[in-house]
This record gives C-alpha cells, sequence and structure tokens, in this order.
C-alpha cells in the first residue's frame, strides 16, 4: 500500500508538469483545480492513490461549486448566534483510549459485521464510486457512465448483495464541462451540487432527490463570487453549504431562496449544524481549527490548542493533530491528551472524526472509544474513502478482480 510521504511526493510531481502534458495525472491536476481551487493538493494526493492502485475506479471523488450571481440573501431573521464558550461544561461523548498498536488486527477480525465485500461496476457496466453509509448495511453509491461522469445514484444492500437505482443524474443543456461532485445526505434526501461552465464562467447547481428515488429537483444555479463551494449538508427540510472565503448558506428542500446562515462569516461547513473556523486545502493545512460552531443551537464552543499543535481538527466531542512528536488526539478543551505512537500521519483524505469516534490513518483506523487500531487494505494496491461532503463513514479497498472490499464503520458495535 502506498504511503503519504509517497503519495505526498507524487503530487509534487504532478504539480510541477506543464498544463500541456496529457498525461492522465497532469490532466487530472488541471481539472480538480479549476474544479477546487482551495483543496487542489489535497485531491490531487487523492487521485494519485487511485491512479497507483486501480486506475480511475477506486479514485475519490472530491468536489467543489456554489453561490449565485443574484443569490439574494433573504431578509435576516431575528436569529443570533450566542458566543457560549462551553469549556466549562464540555461532556465528551467518547472516552478517549490509548491506541493497543501491538495490537492492530486485520479490520474483518476486529470487526466482521462491518466488513464485507460488493461488485466495482453496476449491471451496466458503470464503476462504482462509494459515498457514504446509509445504515448499517446500506452504501450509498455513484455510477460512472465514464471518467467522473456520474450516471446515477445506487444504494447497495450488503446483507441482500443488492442495488437499486436512486435516480438517473441529470444534465443541464448549454454547460460545457459539465459533471456532478460532492454528495451528501441525512437518510432521507439525497443533495449534491454540480459543476459547469457557460461563456468561460463558473456555474455551480444545487440538485436534490428523496434516497427512495424519484425525480431529481434543481434547488438553485449561482454564477459569479458565489460560485464556489466547498462543503455541502442536508438536513430535514433544507440544504446546506458553505463557500470557499467562509460563510455557511441555506435553501429549503421545497424550493425558495438562497438565505445566507446568521453569523457564520468565515465559517466552513464541517456536517451540519457544525461549522469551523479551519478551511482544508494546501495553505490550510496546517492550520489549527480554533472553535466549533453548533449553528442550530446558536453556541460556539472555543477550542484549547497547544502550542505545539498543527492542523488541529475537532469534532463535537474530540479533536485529533500533530506536533513535533507525532500525531495526538485530546477533548476539546485540552484534556486526555494522547500521543498516536506508532500510527501514521492522519490521512489527507479524512480530516475530521468519522461519527465522532473514529480516525482514519492511512492503513489503519483508530477507534477513539475503545483504542482498538484496525488495519485495513492489506496487500492491496489502494484505499480510499467515501464522496460524502461530511466525513464518510466508508473506507474500501480493491478487493478480488471486479470488486471492492468495505468497511462500514456505520456498522461497528457500540463501545462497551
Amino acid at each position: 500500500m502506498r504511503t503519504e510521504d509517497e503519495l505526498t511526493d507524487a503530487l509534487r510531481s504532478v504539480a510541477e508538469r506543464s498544463p500541456q502534458e496529457r498525461d492522465l495525472l497532469a490532466a487530472l491536476a488541471v481539472r480538480r483545480r479549476r474544479r477546487h481551487q482551495r483543496r487542489t493538493q489535497v485531491l490531487a494526493a487523492g487521485a494519485v492513490v487511485a491512479v497507483l492502485g486501480v486506475g480511475a475506479v477506486g479514485m475519490r471523488g472530491f468536489f467543489s461549486a456554489g453561490g449565485h450571481a443574484a443569490v439574494s440573501a433573504a431578509t435576516p431573521t431575528n436569529m443570533t448566534v450566542t458566543v457560549t464558550t462551553m469549556l466549562p461544561t464540555v461532556v465528551p461523548n467518547v472516552a478517549l483510549s490509548p491506541p493497543a498498536r501491538s495490537k492492530v488486527v486485520d479490520a474483518d477480525r476486529l470487526w466482521p459485521g462491518a466488513v464485507f465485500t460488493m461488485p466495482a461496476k453496476n449491471a451496466d457496466g458503470w464503476r462504482y464510486r462509494p459515498i457514504t453509509s446509509l445504515s448499517a448495511t446500506e452504501v450509498l453509491l455513484s455510477a460512472e457512465s465514464s471518467f467522473e461522469k456520474a450516471g446515477t445514484f445506487e444504494v447497495y444492500d450488503s446483507a441482500t448483495g443488492k442495488s437499486r437505482v436512486v435516480t438517473t443524474v441529470p444534465r443541464t443543456p448549454g454547460l460545457d464541462g459539465y459533471f456532478p461532485q460532492t454528495a451528501t445526505t441525512d437518510g432521507q434526501s439525497l443533495a449534491w451540487f454540480a459543476y459547469g461552465e457557460k461563456d468561460g464562467a463558473a456555474v455551480r447547481e444545487i440538485w436534490t432527490v428523496p434516497v427512495a428515488g424519484g425525480e431529481p429537483r434543481l434547488l438553485g444555479t449561482f454564477t459569479g463570487k458565489h460560485a464556489q463551494i466547498d462543503a455541502i449538508g442536508v438536513d430535514g427540510d433544507h440544504v446546506y453549504w458553505s463557500e470557499l472565503s467562509g460563510g455557511v448558506w441555506s435553501i429549503p428542500l421545497a424550493g425558495g431562496e438562497a438565505a445566507r446562515v446568521p453569523d457564520s462569516d468565515e465559517l466552513h461547513l464541517m456536517k451540519w449544524p457544525y461549522a469551523v473556523d479551519a478551511a482544508d486545502g494546501p495553505k490550510g493545512h496546517d492550520r489549527n481549527q480554533t472553535k466549533l460552531v453548533d449553528l442550530a443551537r446558536e453556541a460556539q464552543t472555543e477550542i484549547n490548542v497547544p502550542a505545539s499543535a498543527q492542523g488541529l481538527r475537532c469534532g463535537p466531542s474530540w479533536c485529533f493533530g500533530r506536533n513535533g512528536q507525532g500525531s495526538f488526539v485530546q477533548y476539546l478543551d485540552g484534556t486526555n491528551t494522547i500521543a498516536l505512537d506508532g500510527l501514521s500521519d492522519v490521512s489527507i483524505l479524512t480530516r475530521f472524526p468519522i461519527l465522532d469516534r473514529f480516525l482514519f490513518a492511512g492503513s489503519t483506523v483508530y477507534d477513539a472509544a475503545t483504542g482498538e487500531v484496525a488495519a485495513i487494505g492489506k496487500g492491496r494496491g489502494m484505499y480510499g474513502v467515501g464522496t460524502s461532503s461530511e466525513p464518510s463513514t466508508i473506507i474500501y479497498w480493491d478487493g478480488e478482480p471486479g470488486t471492492f472490499t468495505v468497511l462500514n464503520l456505520a456498522a461497528v458495535p457500540p463501545a462497551q
């Protein structure tokens, strides 16, 4: 399996290539830079994982979008975010445990009910790209009719071994370079944004469809300065997204005007309702997150950032970051710091804690609740994570020819 250092070197090699080069890596790097300027290096590294392993099939799709030249921020409501320092009363949901590095166990042995094998292509021969899990057995997928061109969204059920089509992905006539991008789901609704160009200018669209299936609906078309989305979420009756420059927006699933979420300036959506003040990407890789904002509860938690920390990222209960000695985890208030000795650096494919419990560290997964460490992709050349905007619960690697081996973290039993 490729290491993070190898991926970094490969990434630098891609970055140094001339735009005129037509080899796969150069073309992909140029394309992703156009799609998502803020995450260029991160995205290209994810692409390298796939290219080195099994070509395009296993590549994680990172995408961007957003904005509207005529987007009208609806009349602000009377909602104001109450800045509440929650440090003295924070009660973590996860009791951090030191990693049992000497007891690393293959994921299929440690969590046998969470690992399964599935086809790498759908019935039409289109390559699957996992997005995230819907349950302990169901996985949301995009099926690519051609390279990075999602043709359908589908759900695969590991209990039955069958898949079903959620919807065929629409394409808007008149847009050049069109392709669907990052998807998100709350289990009931699926939302995604798509990229296109018209007369050389970027165009972004936000779409939605029920997970049960149906006709997709276009919620908004965005151009101009707002055509830069870095994350998207859906919850209940609204779709939410944040822009590269910061700020969170929403639009009703039923349709209507886009509105800026009050007091969300300079924030980036992690997973609704949580937003953070640290953007990812090459310029933000080492920046520390200093606060976690719950936009639904109108509450803010200040984070105790160690002086030596780099790249600190936090979920509702705990954080992880790097320092001169390696990687570490801690609670938001700075207590219960645990060094992750012997574990590889946190994967650039997933920066935030998954399900407020798991940490994907390249070839291993650390369970912060138990201290257990699972090895993934043993002896394989490719691994990837789901393409959802929020931290995906799916990690996968190449299995026997024509298959993926999938770890569904939503199926891991609760900590005892």
